[in-house]
């Protein structure tokens, strides 16, 4: 999200602005001192609201995560001391990065409170997002295969290719006759992945597999076993098991995805559009160190 990269940042911030007073009496609870400064359970609290909700949650429900961020604020203060005992505050260099690191927290800030929190995604949204992207909720043509593999390795002599060759077509002899297949896979297949599962690659959709080899797994009927394939892997065997259609999956078992995908890029559109419109308003016009041309 996008006050991740800004978290560290944020703890520091609340561990330099501590508010002692105006707290509930469980809030007040002092979890650690450093020196005349004191951490409470309402600053360890505020530090943990700056994580997603999600990860709220698992902070909450973990005593030991909650105690190394507690640490982590500790450390923080403690260095931040010394950095400022030695002047570090106020070195040209340092404070320049300061100015950078503020700027990029209040902006980040600024776009996840007003901009990115306030769009929101109701179900009449995310169905119009579902019809008006149809393609993106398509589940492709997928096959499940199976495959021997009888392997060479891309350094084998004529000779050692020929011998593969010559063992693959003797296990495909084997097949014809009425041999299972799966079971020959398990005895003499080379692909580790597959060999104890009876040579199965489950389902898998086109771009998944190496050309020559898809090619023909698609080509196959339910059932069917194909001759010889060669890859830069050896010589494969493939028999096609069974075939699902391209579908469209329903709204309805899928629209926690779809309004999560609808909503991210609604956000990341009103967060673009507010940003050009600044730039625009702001009159900004950058240049290139290397061609000084103005770069919109």
């Amino acid at each position: 999200m996008m006050l991740s990269f800004f978290r560290v940042l944020s703890i520091i911030v609340i561990v330099m602005f501590m508010t002692p007073h105006g707290l509930l009496a469980q809030d007040k609870e002092v979890l650690a001192k450093i020196g005349n400064k004191t951490i409470t359970a309402a600053d360890l609290n505020k530090a943990i609201s700056f994580y997603d909700p999600e990860q709220q949650k698992v902070i909450n429900q973990n005593p030991q995560i909650k105690e190394n961020i507690l640490w982590q604020m500790v450390r923080s203060t403690v260095v931040a001391n010394i950095a400022k005992q030695k002047g570090f505050d106020k070195k040209p260099d340092i404070r320049n990065q300061q100015e950078m690191m503020v700027n990029n927290f209040l902006a980040a800030m600024y776009l996840q409170k007003e901009i990115f929190d306030k769009i929101t995604i109701n179900d009449d949204k995310a169905r119009s997002y579902y019809k008006d992207h149809n393609e993106v909720f398509k589940t492709p043509e997928m096959i499940r295969a199976r495959h021997i593999l009888i392997k060479t390795d891309t350094s084998a002599t004529d000779e050692e290719k020929k011998k593969a060759k010559t063992k693959a077509e003797e296990v495909l002899a084997k097949i014809k006759k009425g041999e299972d297949f799966s079971k020959l896979a398990s005895e003499v297949s080379n692909d580790p992945g597959t060999k104890d599962k009876g040579g199965d690659l489950d389902f898998f959709p086109k771009g998944t597999m190496v050309p020559a080899f898809e090619e023909v797994a698609f080509s196959l009927k339910p059932g069917e076993v194909s001759g010889i394939v060669e890859t830069e892997y050896g010589y494969h065997l493939i028999k096609m098991e069974e075939k699902k259609d391209a579908h469209l999956e329903p709204y309805e078992n899928i629209k926690d995805k779809v309004k999560d995908q609808a909503l991210q890029e609604m956000r990341k559109a009103a967060v673009t559009e507010f940003i050009d419109k600044a730039m625009k308003s702001a009159r900004v016009e950058v240049y290139s160190g290397l061609t000084g041309k103005p770069k919109n």
